[in-house]
């Protein structure tokens, strides 16, 4: 009894411990949770209300600042703008800055795209006054205008000289406009998203805006003018200039640079863009190579002193590497100014001043005739003794440019030989064959080009006047090339990934020896590409008309139906290349003989055929993929934007021309910026395949 007793006892210690442990335990628990709780609680509620607390900071800094530049914005009315149909109209009212207190006002080119009888002010105190242009910045889409009115008193926009500004990605932005005869205040706010856009002319930032922000200012978090919104494109994006608006894509030319043009403006001075007159080597702007490949005579580069072969180092104290990067640099400066140019010739670094121009004189592409292709340099060249020249070549490269023959009746023709292999061309080493094509096309008319070659162990000098691609077909003398009848040649279905146009290729089944020195000219295969109307749904069965033709001038064919039966749309421009770019890989060809050939350029219709159109879209709109384009001289003109200041377009143009027909009226813009118009009485089937091979030659 007394164990039980014990037992019992020692029982009721041991529970009654548990529980002053449990509940001691407990106590902790919530004490620690009390605790805990209130950091908690603050940590995890107090993210909105900093969320909060900045959004109304920003806001109070955005209508602060936009409150003080209201002053110096003013809305601008384009009072009877004429229609075609004869109608008058007034335009949507946009923004202006107002610069200086004679009454100077920076707006966009939204108010001189069109003729209107008047230009109206409207001030911030709501006052009307009409306005005068004194001048316009047309390398940057800027206007300057002027308010005749002694009774006005105006508050410029303040620039940012005294503080300098750096462009950070990522930073605020505050977009200010003013709307309509109310003046009614307009903000948009984004960020600095890309700065030296549009060819290193604009700020990009991802505010939304309207076309009533044109000419507005864009100012920072601490109220600097940064810059000027305009209407504007990236290059490519649309053929109007407005087409992105309020898409989150806008762009502004910096106050930085606004400030250095003022003066020139205000004395009534127009501004253009500027060219130097060069070219650089390669196609992809983005590649690494800054190697002067044409140099224009009579240009600002000739005039001082670059030659082709010299390496661009630097253009205006900005250090260059590809093409892109010189575009970039040349943005700031305008036809007159004066530019420094770093480059180096044969190891050694040198500078120049060359003065920029608003144009150069279009090109006048030149032709000799003359077959070649590359294989890999020797490993010695002979040594030069001949009576026509006692002089060494400037430069060995590691690949040389051989001779494989000429067209007959071409200026070529007799003057040079297979085999000969080609060393400079007026004075200047040749490197590769693409340079050589694009310095015979920007040759100067009427003036013989000097070549020196290498033929059977000896160098010699020979003359060559060029004659101009423009003009009338026959004066090529175009030969019939005739194929190995032994030859297999064979249809193929095209099918890619990701698109949906149905494609067939006509062409000689060839192995292609990946070690082989070289590829003759002679025997190359070029690519004739056929864009047939939306009705015709099946490739293969148009194959058929061209096949023994096609086999005969050993030219291979491929034919693109378009996705609709409908019509063919702008989107299939980068269908159209990759199948020529999948056909070229089938045999073996030559990438500077492809023809892109609309399927009205020999029927001869009265009829616009939506084909050609879409030819002349996707040779335009594509780099060096395309050397001709044989279209209809009935063709509509498609909505491609054209550059007369970028590198010259090896690309010829071929049309119908009857003759009683007039030249159509596309043909002068294309000539402008160096595409020549190849025209004949008729086209066929056997012509066109004949003027495609006629692309081998330079």
């Amino acid at each position: 009894m007394q164990n039980d007793s014990i037992h019992s006892e020692q029982s009721q210690l041991v529970r009654q411990r548990l529980k002053d442990e449990w509940l001691s335990r407990f106590t902790t628990r919530v004490l620690l949770l009390c605790c805990i709780l209130p950091l908690f609680s603050t940590t995890v509620f107090s993210q909105d209300p900093t969320a909060s607390q900045y959004q109304r900071t920003l806001a109070k800094a955005v209508r602060k600042i936009a409150s003080e530049t209201l002053n110096s914005v003013v809305t601008i009315e384009v009072i009877g703008v004429m229609q075609a149909d004869g109608e008058v109209r007034q335009d949507a009212p946009t923004s202006g800055v107002v610069v200086d207190a004679d009454g100077h006002i920076l707006a966009s080119s939204w108010v001189t795209k069109s003729n209107s009888a008047s230009i109206i002010v409207i001030a911030p105190d709501g006052q009307r006054y009409p306005a005068s242009i004194v001048a316009r910045d047309e390398h940057r889409d800027l206007v300057l205008l002027k308010v005749a009115a002694t009774d006005a008193s105006w508050t410029p926009v303040t620039f940012a000289d005294s503080e300098p500004t750096e462009d950070r990605i990522g930073e605020t932005l505050i977009a200010v406009a003013r709307y309509g005869e109310s003046n009614t205040p307009m903000v948009s706010t984004g960020i600095l998203s890309a700065t030296g856009r549009l060819d290193g002319t604009s700020l990009q930032t991802d505010a939304r805006i309207s076309p009533a922000f044109y000419g507005g200012p864009l100012l920072d978090l601490k109220g600097r003018f940064r810059g000027v919104v305009i209407p504007a494109v990236g290059e490519g994006g649309a053929e109007d200039p407005t087409a992105w608006y309020d898409s989150g894509i806008a762009f502004a030319v910096p106050s930085s640079i606004i400030s250095t043009k003022l003066d020139r403006l205000k004395n009534g001075e127009t501004i253009q863009p500027g060219v130097l007159g060069f070219v650089i080597a390669g196609s992809d702007p983005y590649a690494d190579g800054t190697r002067l490949s044409v140099v224009r005579k009579r240009s600002p580069a000739d005039k001082a002193g670059l030659r082709v072969g010299d390496v661009l180092k630097s253009i205006g104290g900005k250090p260059v590497r590809r093409r892109q990067e010189i575009k970039l640099a040349l943005g700031p400066f305008d036809a007159g100014e004066e530019i420094t140019i770093e480059y180096e010739r044969e190891g050694e670094v040198q500078t120049t001043q060359a003065t920029m121009i608003a144009s150069i004189p279009p090109l006048q592409p030149q032709f000799i005739g003359l077959l070649a292709t590359e294989k890999a340099a020797a490993d010695e060249i002979p040594e030069a003794s001949t009576a026509d020249s006692d002089s060494e070549p400037s430069s060995v490269s590691s690949i040389e440019v051989v001779v494989t023959g000429t067209l007959k009746g071409s200026p070529a023709d007799g003057t040079f030989q297979a085999n000969d292999t080609l060393l400079e061309m007026d004075g200047s080493a040749i490197s590769d064959l693409s340079t050589l094509r694009q310095r015979v096309w920007a040759s100067e008319p009427d003036q013989p080009i000097n070549f020196q070659l290498l033929r059977e162990g000896e160098t010699k000098t020979v003359d060559i006047k060029p004659i101009l691609l423009d003009g009338s077909l026959a004066r090529l003398q175009l030969e019939k090339q005739t194929s190995d009848a032994t030859e297999t040649w064979e249809t193929e279905t095209l099918q890619l990934p990701d698109i949906t146009n149905a494609a067939a290729l006509w062409f000689p089944k060839r192995t292609v020896d990946a070690d082989a020195a070289d590829s003759s000219e002679n025997t190359a295969v070029p690519l004739a590409v056929l864009l047939v109307p939306p009705k015709d749904r099946d490739p293969a069965k148009i194959l058929e008309s061209w096949k023994e033709i096609a086999r005969q001038r050993s030219v291979a064919v491929c034919v693109i139906c378009s996705e609709s039966d409908e019509q063919w749309r702008p989107t299939e421009i980068d269908a159209i290349s990759k199948l020529t770019a999948a056909s070229l890989k089938r045999f073996d060809s030559n990438a500077s003989s492809v023809a892109l050939i609309g399927g009205g350029a020999f029927t001869m219709s009265e009829e616009d055929n939506p084909a050609d159109s879409m030819a002349l879209a996707a040779s335009l709109s594509t780099e060096n993929v395309f050397a001709g384009v044989a279209i209809s001289n009935q063709t509509q003109p498609p909505a491609v934007r054209l550059r007369k200041d970028g590198p010259p377009r090896l690309l010829r143009v071929l049309i119908p021309l009857p003759p009683e027909a007039e030249v159509p009226f596309w043909a002068e813009t294309l000539r402008r910026i160096g595409c020549p118009l190849q025209t004949s009485p008729t086209l066929n089937r056997e012509l066109c395949l004949q003027w495609t091979r006629s692309l081998l030659a330079m």
